[in-house]
């Protein structure tokens, strides 16, 4: 299989300009629909790419399980997107944004935001939040242009975890030196648990 570079640097550039303008208009201190104009006018500028992880697990859970050359394709995207991140994260870093040495913010508790503490709660409400999300974003770009996605995205974002950010938190870690292997962990369950999400989501579809 030869390398498409051109869709690989798409990636890079799509992660890149994530990092450095959408993510930080999501969450309480944020405007949610500057993060929408801006993630849709990224994925615009970005044809062909899938600029988030999610969209990369999504496309590999919903295709051919089996087709290995697809497979090192969305391999080489995440890759792609996290170098597009790493480059993000040191210029903010060298600018003296703070924002950039939080990586916290999307490690989504799958298991429930709480459980850690032992909180009475239901320590499946995480895992069915982001299979929901997965399954609503799936059939949403399915059905929808590019734009409408994008909106639905920022809106699902806190149910999303790393599959919005988590090319941000890899390369946060990469370049601060963190704990790598939790973040990759988050970043692969979590697309794993969309993409399963959006996968059973086009199942229920074809029955409607």
């Amino acid at each position: 299989m030869e390398m498409d570079w051109k869709t690989n640097m798409a990636e890079l550039g799509g992660a890149f300009l994530v990092s450095l303008l959408v993510l930080g208009e999501i969450g309480d201190d944020g405007n949610m629909v500057m993060a929408g104009l801006l993630l849709a006018v990224t994925m615009a500028a970005m044809a062909g790419a899938h600029v988030l992880p999610m969209f990369t697990w999504i496309s590999a859970m919903t295709g051919d399980l089996q087709d290995t050359d697809a497979w090192i394709g969305n391999v080489m995207r995440l890759v792609f997107q996290m170098l597009g991140a790493c480059v993000a994260v040191v210029l903010m870093a060298e600018g003296g944004d703070v924002a950039a040495a939080e990586p916290d913010m999307w490690g989504f508790e799958l298991w429930g935001p709480d459980a850690a503490e032992g909180a009475d709660v239901n320590n499946m409400d995480g895992f069915l939040m982001m299979l929901g999300a997965g399954a609503l974003i799936g059939v949403i770009a399915g059905r929808c242009d590019g734009w409408m996605t994008a909106f639905a995205v920022v809106a699902l974002a806190g149910s999303l975890g790393a599959g919005v950010g988590g090319a941000d938190m890899m390369a946060t870690e990469l370049v601060g030196g963190g704990n790598i292997a939790e973040a990759a962990s988050h970043w692969i369950v979590d697309g794993v648990v969309i993409g399963v999400g959006a996968m059973l989501g086009g199942m229920l579809e074809e029955q409607l």
